[in-house]
């Protein structure tokens, strides 16, 4: 798991990807938990866990517009535009199409290869200051400019990483990055980048050495950005850790449910088998149990200036790699008290957040089309 940074622009009410880094399975990597005034170490006496709807108001729900020939295999990451519109990337196909603010479609762009102008998998996705679309997914790691209307502007291929979660920050960007040579990837002074222009700045955070088995391959990362401030955080990890416009890490904010059941840590080989049917069907059986047997944050988004937090679980259904989160409850923050407004807040039943900003918006119907969008307005006076 990795973390990210803040820049000394105002990046908008909301920027962020919820998209994961694409993971190896069964990697060595962790996240330390930080600790500051601004994460709690006593919990306070009560967090009311109201109805959803006592603190979400409808506003509407839209359904997206599809093309004749460019119909939506699965919602994928989204990013909500400043007019009011939004950009959403194909899960499954390498596809990235924008949408009114009524979710009739604009445009689509996209194709599958490695060469200029294609993409295996879209990794992020995000609207930058000249209103131009940033997208991550091509093969060689770089990061693709359309206009507007999604035509092609520019590709960027940033020396020495691959790009993928894109965060704006006023002009700028910061993505989070490997190094292409695996042999540089423990000299580099950081994971996440600040991208001014076409120059890398400055790089933070790094993962300590440490042994933590197969957690990479069991939660992904969460960025959101309110102000000048960046929250961080890994899913399975909870609190977020705040970073700084400079990238240095000022405290952290959260303090998960008495009912959160944290990630537990196996030895290696846990979940190894040696071969054979019976052995695997053992293995199976192992992962399984172990995917039911705890919680992760799913989502993280900055609401209407507040801090949302979304939990969940892996689907027993398909205890395999990857694997499948279900959206269950949301939490929330007043990101500049740290104080937690409500935990536990049950989502409707099979609804799934995509974003922030403005509104929480939520997939209504995850699994199948037609694609249906509700918007809802934070009732936090």
């Amino acid at each position: 798991m990795w973390i990210t940074l803040a820049s000394d622009h105002a990046g908008g009410r909301r920027s962020k990807s919820r998209g994961e880094i694409t993971l190896r399975p069964f990697a060595v990597l962790v996240v330390p938990i930080l600790v500051s005034v601004a994460s709690c170490e006593e919990r306070p006496a009560e967090v009311p866990s109201p109805p959803f709807e006592e603190v979400f108001e409808l506003a509407e729900v839209i359904v997206l517009g599809e093309g004749p020939s460019d119909s939506v295999a699965e919602v994928g990451e989204f990013f909500e535009r400043r007019d009011g519109g939004f950009i959403i990337a194909d899960r499954l196909l390498p596809r990235v199409r924008t949408y009114r603010e009524d979710g009739s479609l604009e445009a689509g762009f996209g194709r599958f290869g490695d060469g200029p102008w294609e993409f295996r998998t879209i990794r992020g996705v995000a609207e930058v200051a000249d209103g131009r679309i940033a997208v991550t997914g091509a093969q060689n790691g770089a990061v693709t400019y359309l206009d507007p209307d999604l035509t092609p502007h520019s590709m960027l291929l940033i020396e020495d990483f691959t790009s993928s979660m894109l965060l704006p920050f006023g002009r700028d960007l910061v993505f989070t990055g490997r190094a292409r040579d695996v042999n540089l990837v423990a000299e580099m002074d950081g994971i996440f980048h600040r991208l001014v222009d076409s120059a890398v700045t400055w790089s933070r955070w790094n993962t300590p050495a440490a042994s933590k088995p197969y957690w990479n391959a069991l939660g992904g990362l969460h960025g959101a950005v309110g102000g000048d401030s960046v929250y961080v955080m890994a899913g399975l990890l909870y609190p977020a850790t705040i970073l700084s416009a400079a990238g240095d890490s000022v405290g952290s904010i959260g303090t998960p449910s008495p009912d959160f059941r944290r990630v537990p840590e196996l030895e290696p080989g846990a979940l190894a088998f040696a071969g054979g049917a019976g052995a695997a069907a053992q293995a199976g059986t192992g992962l399984k149990t172990l995917i039911e047997s705890f919680d992760l944050v799913t989502g993280m988004d900055i609401v209407d200036d507040y801090l949302v937090f979304t939990v969940g679980r892996h689907d027993p259904a398909k205890p395999w790699f990857p694997f499948k989160q279900l959206d269950v409850f949301v939490e929330a923050y007043d990101r500049h008290t740290a104080e937690k407004l409500f935990e536990n807040v049950p989502l409707p039943e099979g609804s799934k957040v995509l974003g922030g900003g403005r509104y929480l918006y939520v997939l209504v119907n995850p699994e199948f089309p037609p694609w249906r969008i509700a918007r809802y307005k934070l009732r936090i006076p």
